[in-house]
């Protein structure tokens, strides 16, 4: 039998009031009202406490988060999550003027997915220039938003650590408006771009505490990757890259110290073989896992995965996914005549997938099993091979 609900409000209203708001802290939003029905004494007890995370279920229609901001008298406020839907676009400007007050620490806003049905794509509404006013923000969510131009005196971010930027549009005549918002995050650590539109044209990323970087973007329109002292782990995925804007091996070179890569191989405009693989000499001297996506019928994406093979002499994991492959090439003596001694000395684990309906490339598989002389698994989609023994 479960108890009634005096002895357990009983049992809460003996303990410290600091663990009496621990503990509606971390109760999901609806459990936390609900203790109001414990007892007369709990009617209203969630609404004091400060810290409390406010995040609401998909369809949560806009006036339960009008009331819930009304209520809450506790100050701040630690996380806010919402989807943001036709009916409640018009309500998300209050909600952030309130939550810009309140010191919240984490907002996360979203879009619900389109509608498949519908061709056309819609326009994403414009965030309100509050979201700049919240100077205690340690992680940044937003997708499918436009961003409204930064206020005069932007004081920037001063403690954000996470910002995640997806499907958003920046507003056209403010050039470098997200590079002063990443400027403007000394501590940074975390920085997803995902689809951001620029009308300028791009910006130079760099941010010195940053640690983990993914970029990903239909084509390459003036991004370019400044200093990344401490950068980690990094994921780069660029459907066209325009020869006239940058070298390939240059937008590599800013990232030659991370220990986790993962590339997709772009096509290049004006390159009738693909990228530019004149690249600068460098070495990927922390390199321990490279993630390649690339068409293994295109010579020279295939000297870009060459190129990255003989610069990480720490390699221990590799993962290629080979797409645009429709039929057996024979590339055993020019995959053969780019190895070199000591290529792959350390690399132990090698994943290859291929794309739907596609062939395994086995001259490459071949020379992997006879050079990778530390070779212990080979996992070929579903089958996995293991070599004790690999000479």
């Amino acid at each position: 039998m479960e108890p009634s609900p005096a002895p357990v409000a009983g049992l809460f209203s003996s303990l410290p009031e600091e663990h009496q708001d621990e503990i509606l802290r971390r109760l999901p939003l609806p459990d936390a009202v609900r203790t109001s029905a414990l007892s007369r004494a709990w009617r209203r007890r969630w609404e004091s406490v400060p810290g409390l995370a406010l995040s609401f279920p998909d369809g949560t229609p806009p006036g339960v988060v009008d009331s819930v901001l009304l209520c809450h008298t506790g100050g701040a406020v630690s996380s806010f999550a919402f989807i943001v839907d036709n009916a409640s676009a018009s309500h998300a400007g209050r909600w952030l003027v309130a939550l810009s007050r309140r010191g919240v620490q984490s907002i996360d806003l979203r879009r619900p997915p389109p509608n498949p049905c519908i061709l056309s794509r819609r326009r994403p509404p414009t965030l309100h220039s509050s979201i700049f006013s919240c100077a205690h923000l340690v992680s940044l969510h937003l997708q499918d938003f436009c961003l409204p131009p930064l206020p005069v005196g932007f004081a920037g971010f001063p403690v954000l650590e996470d910002l995640y930027l997806s499907e958003i549009k920046l507003p056209p005549n403010r050039e470098g408006q997200l590079q002063a918002i990443i400027h403007g995050s000394p501590l940074l650590r975390v920085l997803y771009l995902e689809y951001v539109q620029d009308p300028v044209g791009g910006c130079v990323i760099q941010a010195p505490n940053l640690h983990s970087l993914t970029f990903i973007s239909s084509e390459n329109k003036g991004w370019r990757f400044g200093e990344l002292p401490c950068l980690d782990a990094c994921i780069c995925f660029v459907g066209e890259y325009d020869e006239d804007e940058q070298d390939f091996g240059e937008l590599l070179a800013r990232v030659a110290q991370v220990e986790e890569l993962t590339l997709y191989s772009p096509w290049c405009t004006g390159w009738e073989n693909g990228v530019n693989v004149h690249m600068a000499p460098f070495t990927f001297y922390n390199l321990k896992s490279l993630e390649l996506s690339i068409a293994f019928d295109c010579m020279s994406q295939m000297l870009v995965m060459f190129s990255l093979l003989k610069s990480s002499p720490n390699l221990g994991k590799l993962k290629v996914q080979f797409r645009e492959y429709e039929e057996e090439f024979e590339h055993g003596e020019l995959l053969s005549a780019q190895w070199t001694n000591g290529m792959c000395s350390n690399l132990q684990d090698v994943e290859i997938l291929k794309g739907f309906d596609y062939y395994l490339p086995m001259d490459f598989i071949k020379l992997i099993l006879s050079k990778a002389s530390r070779l212990r698994t080979l996992s070929l989609e579903a089958t996995r091979l293991e070599s004790s023994a690999v000479s």
